[in-house]
């Protein structure tokens, strides 16, 4: 591909939270011949989905592309598959087709097409639907044409001309998420074995022990935070929220709100927003103390009211046999559990939590944060 310009061949498709996307871009001159010589094509990550983005020097509908006619313009994800532009049956509408390594044959994904113009397409869609994980990969664009253009062989490109473009897909890290539904909520749905584990008052010295304890155990928990430690402990919290975890907002003061907190609820949301970047939808009350009033206050800044249904009683550090037995005997499925990493010694709940994971994945649950159980949606950027 002559004149080729490769642009950030190694960037990172995904930035720190609150940051944009960065693209990997490629730029080819004219030198396939016919409509899909592709002059330009570039991919970007925006938390779970992926922008892919090609556009040629010729136009093109995206009815008259196929496979069996030999029209195509495809991202091509190293060891992983193919996503192709194709005219949708019966409308010729854009649709992106999907073909796995190894699969038989190719099926259509949930994916939004824009054309700009008719010599440029921009498909996005999940991560999850490609089989991508986090770590590097290899991409090309690929192309080809059949028509008076090009008779025989048909014109094809390549972008880039040799090899493919390196690039890193980084896990999505959410810069907040959406209230939906009651106001107050003590669980999840029952039709699930899925379980929301939760740790209240951090960070603390504790915090990483039970992220390093998660970690090892692949599971994940949703950790509601006093607005007036985080600043001094923000770098425990960026790294749950790397890991998969959910932060959630538990005051600034842990001050008992049941008459209305709205300055709390308030100082808290900013204490975090300013320290990691993302902005919770959840808020659990000190004590569970709480009211339709107090619900309402965190409603209009953005937030569930979040309690529970399962409680060990851990502050009081009963010892971990207690913790686990209490736990394991009260969940059910949808069940939210309450637990303590912070305001006290906490060193039996850690101790506690390695067993519980262990009998509760044995028992078919899986671990989910309070917004996945709940369904609320997470945002990006």
């Amino acid at each position: 591909m002559t004149g080729r310009v490769l642009l950030g061949a190694v960037a990172a498709l995904a930035l720190a939270p609150g940051a944009a996307s960065a693209a990997s871009v490629v730029r080819d001159a004219e030198d396939a011949g016919g409509p899909l010589d592709v002059a330009a094509a570039s991919l970007r990550q925006d938390g779970e989905e992926l922008t892919f983005s090609a556009r040629t020097l010729g136009e093109w509908s995206a009815g008259r592309l196929s496979a069996a006619s030999r029209r195509i313009i495809c991202l091509d994800l190293q060891g992983k598959g193919s996503a192709c532009v194709v005219g949708r049956r019966g409308t010729g509408a854009p649709a992106l087709s999907f073909q796995r390594a190894g699969a038989a044959g190719p099926h259509l994904i949930p994916a939004t097409i824009r054309r700009p113009n008719d010599s440029l397409v921009e498909a996005t869609f999940k991560v999850a639907e490609t089989g991508l994980t986090p770590g590097t990969f290899r991409w090309r664009v690929r192309s080809s044409w059949v028509g008076p253009e090009c008779q025989a062989p048909a014109c094809r490109d390549l972008a880039p001309d040799a090899g493919t473009v390196s690039d890193t897909l980084r896990p999505p890290v959410p810069t907040g998420c959406e209230p939906a539904g009651t106001n107050t909520r003590s669980a999840g749905p029952r039709g699930r074995r899925r379980v929301a584990l939760t740790f209240d008052d951090g960070p603390s010295e504790f915090t990483a022990d039970v992220l390093d304890l998660f970690k090892r155990k692949d599971a994940v928990a949703t950790f509601f935070v006093i607005g007036g430690q985080v600043s001094g402990r923000a770098g425990v919290l960026r790294r749950a929220l790397r890991e998969g975890h959910a932060v959630g907002n538990h005051s600034h003061t842990h001050a008992s709100l049941a008459g209305g907190g709205a300055g709390e609820l308030s100082r808290a949301q900013a204490a975090i927003r300013r320290a990691l970047g993302y902005t919770p939808c959840v808020f659990r009350p000190p004590y569970g103390a709480t009211s339709s009033l107090l619900a309402g206050q965190a409603r209009e800044r953005g937030m569930n009211t979040i309690l529970w249904d399962v409680d060990p009683l851990d502050w009081q550090s009963p010892g971990a046999d207690a913790i686990h037995s209490r736990v394991v005997r009260a969940t059910r499925p949808g069940s939210i559990v309450l637990s303590h990493d912070g305001g006290g010694p906490r060193g039996g709940t850690v101790a506690a939590y390695g067993r519980i994971i262990d009998t509760l994945r044995r028992r078919g649950y899986a671990f989910v944060t309070v917004p996945q159980l709940l369904g609320l949606k997470p945002v990006y950027g």
